[in-house]
Order: structure tokens, then C-alpha cells, then sequence
């Protein structure tokens, strides 16, 4: 989260420390490598105490999906007193277990309050767990107050089941009917590992299935020539200098003509957007991107940065197989006082030349105005 109106937001599972060859203490030794610059000496997942380092690296502001408490106390050491946290164990509501823990930058923001949510039947009892899940799972709700004008958001950080289908779509509708409760104080986001594709209920659940033909809408390979239509326009328009986008064509100079017809459309599509917001689903922000087409070419990304899917695997074992997907998200609630302008997102990449991967998932970043 950066200063003014504008938020930074990330989503990062960083994966817990469960490797064979990683002690469950703080600041444990690393193994020594004897050919560093070798890839192949970090091949596949490597062990907390090799990967923190460039995790720590990749954090600006930073919710990550599955630490466990060493690997709390690790990034807390490491990012100084710039940054705090709050969350729970999932096992205890204390130290054991996987945390879906969230830092924020102290400057920036202020807790007002906070709370782990279970995701189950007994949302708030400490390692409940309910449906189909195979382990208990929660979400971390933040209420925050930004510094710089002392207004409240919330946050939720959420790790959803992998294995339990109903798990996943029971998960979402609780988030919604609490991210729906904490609308009250404000805007409200949603961050985290959902294990759900855009086709998975839970994903529809939460989006209230608006972006069901939407896959790839704002992709710039996508829409190359709409992109460079736009911004040719934008160019000529600002200088008065036609400029020729194609074989046979120029852009002119031109006002803008708004038809008894388009007057009609608009009003009809600011109807149904109201009666969505009226049930309040959640805005995907990878959709909501203010590109270079939707600004008529003045400003913003020519789309999402960078890669498509947020999951890769360590590159073996059963998660291998249905990797790579997009099952990482940052979310906001659709209100009707909520005026959401999302500057950028990207996902950010999880391994670089020297071969380590850093975590089985990308880590994700939006950039929120409102």
C-alpha cells in the first residue's frame, strides 16, 4: 500500500516450510551449495532459509497465504520496523499452523481492528474445519484506517481449500456475507490464494459470475490493433498531427459525437450496474484495469503486466500437473459509493536465471484508487 489516495495491494503464497531439510526455527542455517551459480543446484523447491531471502526481496506490502510461525518471524526480522502483521495460527488460533497472516506498512496505515475467520460451519472456532476440506482454513479480516486521511478499508486475506470443491464455494459465500457486513465501515478487499480457477464456483460465487466471458477481454496480445487505434487517435487529437495506424488509413483530428442511441445504451448499462451493486459481488481487478482503450488512449498500461497465471508448481510432483492456472486474486467489493479505479496490476515472476524458484505461486500486485 502506497501513500495518498492511491493503495498497493499483494497477494504472495509463499508456501509454508515444510521441506525435509528445513529446521522450524528462526534464522536457521542454510544449506550450502557448492556450485551457486550452477541452476541446477537449486532445482525445484528449495528450503524457507534459501527462499526467504529474495521473497523478502519481492515485498512492498505484502499478505502472505501460508507461513507458518517461523517463517512469520523471519519476514518480520527481515523488513525491519517498517512493516507490521497481524494474524493467527490455523490449527490453534495462536502459533500453530499455516497463517494467512497480513503485513502492512506502518507509515501508511493503522489497525483499527482485526480477526481471523475460520472457514467452516464454526467460523469462529480455532481450527474448525467443515465440507469437504482437508484442512481447516481461514481468512484474516483487517480493518484499517489510512494515515493520510483517516478514512477506513478493510482486508481480507483469504487461503481456500485445494482439495474440497464444496469447501471452496461454502468459503466464498461466508466471505461475501462478512465482506458485505464490513462495507459499512467502507471499501472492502479481498486478497489471497482461492485455489479456483475463473471457472470454478467459488469464483463465481464471489464475482457473481459478471466475468464469465471476460477470459482474456484486456489482454494486450488481444487487442493490439484496438490499443493502437486508440492511442494514434489520442496522439492526433492532442497535437493535431493525422497519423496513419494501417495501409489506407489516417486519423484525424476529431470531437466526440455522442448519438441519441449510445445516450440510451449508457443509461440502460448504469441501470444493470446498479442492480449489481445492489447484491454487491466482488470486481476482479485484472478486469477492471483502466488500460490504454478504456482511456482512449491517455493513459494507463496497455494491460495486465506480466504473466498470465499465478501458479506454477516447484515444476514436479501431483501440483505439476495442473499447473500453470490463475488462482491468486486481489478483489474489491462493488458498492454503490465505491468509485474503484485500478491504475495497475501485474503478476510478478517466481524465478529468475539462477534457477531457484522462489515460491510455487507468483506474487500479484494491484495498484487501487477510489
Amino acid at each position: 500500500m502506497s501513500s495518498g489516495k492511491a493503495l498497493k495491494l499483494m497477494t504472495f503464497n509463499v508456501r509454508h516450510d515444510h521441506h525435509e531439510h528445513s529446521p522450524t526455527s528462526p534464522f536457521a542455517e542454510p544449506p550450502v551449495r557448492d556450485e551457486p551459480f550452477s541452476k541446477s543446484s537449486f532445482e525445484e523447491e528449495q528450503p524457507w532459509s534459501i527462499r526467504k531471502w529474495k521473497i523478502m526481496d519481492t515485498i512492498l506490502i505484502y499478505s502472505p497465504d501460508e507461513p507458518v510461525y517461523h517463517q512469520i518471524q523471519d519476514l518480520e526480522a527481515l523488513l525491519n520496523d517498517e512493516y507490521e502483521w497481524v494474524g493467527a495460527g490455523r490449527n490453534d488460533g495462536d502459533k500453530e499452523g499455516e497463517y494467512t497472516a497480513v503485513f502492512y506498512k506502518r507509515e501508511v496505515v493503522t489497525v483499527d481492528s482485526w480477526k481471523t475467520i475460520w472457514l467452516s460451519e464454526e467460523p469462529d472456532t480455532p481450527g474448525s474445519k467443515s465440507w469437504d476440506a482437508k484442512h481447516p482454513r481461514t481468512t484474516t479480516q483487517v480493518t484499517f484506517i489510512r494515515n493520510s486521511d483517516e478514512t477506513k478499508f478493510t482486508v481480507f486475506n483469504a487461503h481456500m481449500d485445494h482439495k474440497g470443491r464444496e469447501a471452496r464455494e461454502e468459503s466464498s459465500r461466508l466471505i461475501l456475507e462478512r465482506a458485505r457486513e464490513a462495507n459499512e465501515l467502507g471499501p472492502v478487499f479481498l486478497l489471497g490464494d482461492l485455489n479456483s480457477t475463473e471457472t470454478d464456483p467459488a469464483y463465481l460465487i464471489l464475482t457473481g459470475s459478471k466475468y464469465q466471458e471476460s477470459k482474456g477481454k484486456n489482454d494486450t496480445l488481444a487487442n493490439l490493433e484496438a490499443l493502437n487505434e486508440a492511442c494514434a487517435s489520442a496522439f492526433t487529437n492532442r497535437t493535431g498531427i493525422p497519423t496513419s495506424t494501417k495501409e489506407g488509413s489516417i486519423t484525424l483530428p476529431t470531437h466526440r459525437v455522442i448519438r441519441p442511441g449510445q445516450i440510451l445504451a449508457n443509461l440502460q448499462r448504469q441501470k444493470e450496474l446498479e442492480q449489481q451493486r445492489k447484491e454487491m459481488y466482488f470486481l476482479d481487478t485484472q478486469y477492471e484495469l483502466i488500460t490504454r482503450i478504456d482511456s482512449k488512449g491517455m493513459e494507463g498500461l496497455s494491460g495486465p503486466y506480466g504473466y498470465r497465471d499465478t501458479f506454477t508448481s516447484f515444476g514436479s510432483g501431483d501440483e505439476f500437473k495442473r499447473a500453470p492456472i490463475r488462482i491468486d486474486f486481489i478483489m474489491a467489493l462493488d458498492t454503490p459509493h465505491l468509485d474503484l479505479k485500478v491504475l495497475y496490476v501485474a503478476v510478478l515472476s517466481n524465478q529468475f536465471d539462477d534457477g531457484l524458484i522462489i515460491s510455487d505461486h507468483r506474487p500479484v500486485i494491484a495498484n487501487v484508487a477510489w
